[in-house]
């Protein structure tokens, strides 16, 4: 894998390979940059790994959820998605680092990271330039990286956590509708 940081000039793409398989490759050309891999069909545990690391996404709470960031194989949060109603919500991490995620328009299918002074560290659109008719079921992003260097080092953590947090709004989205068509049916 190549670092994310050496790539913010380029458009990386995120790629599921097989169209009800929950694994994902972020990717530049045949540039391996990232994956992330949920470990069961419905659980939220997913694995990300760069070349900086490799960390662990899972939601918890229920009343009061959050997702939780931490390194592969710890116990302690690096960071903390705190959600709001509709699916933006507040990074904070353990230094006190705060970082907004919020839709950019209204179908909500562009997101972005900012900091606290609403500079843009990372964003990312639903779907892929050169999408096939194969991809239609397909969970896949472009991501456009910030160049600036105060954010190169949260690259390796936006770049999986975003998809991430897109992967749950969409199943809770499905979800939700489901669960309304039933009640009306």
């Amino acid at each position: 894998m190549e670092r994310l940081f050496v790539f913010t000039q380029s458009n990386a793409e995120w790629i599921q390979p097989e169209t009800f398989e929950r694994f994902y490759v972020l990717r530049i050309g045949t540039v391996r940059l990232a994956s992330l891999a949920f470990r069961s069909s419905f659980g939220t545990l997913a694995v990300a790994e760069t070349a900086e690391g490799r960390w662990t996404f899972k939601r918890v709470g229920f009343l009061n959820p959050r997702v939780t960031v931490r390194m592969a194989d710890e116990q302690d949060d690096v960071a903390v998605y705190y959600p709001k109603l509709w699916g933006d919500g507040v990074l904070i991490f353990d230094n006190g680092t705060s970082l907004a995620w919020k839709p950019v328009n209204f179908w909500r299918t562009e997101w972005v990271f900012t900091d606290s002074a609403g500079g843009l560290l990372m964003k990312l659109n639903l779907g892929r330039a050169n999408e096939k008719l194969s991809d239609i079921f397909k969970t896949q992003a472009t991501v456009e990286m910030s160049s600036a260097d105060a954010s190169r080092h949260l690259l390796s953590i936006l770049a999986p956590l975003g998809l991430y947090l897109l992967i749950l709004h969409r199943e809770d989205a499905a979800a939700t509708t489901a669960a309304t068509t039933a009640a009306f049916a």
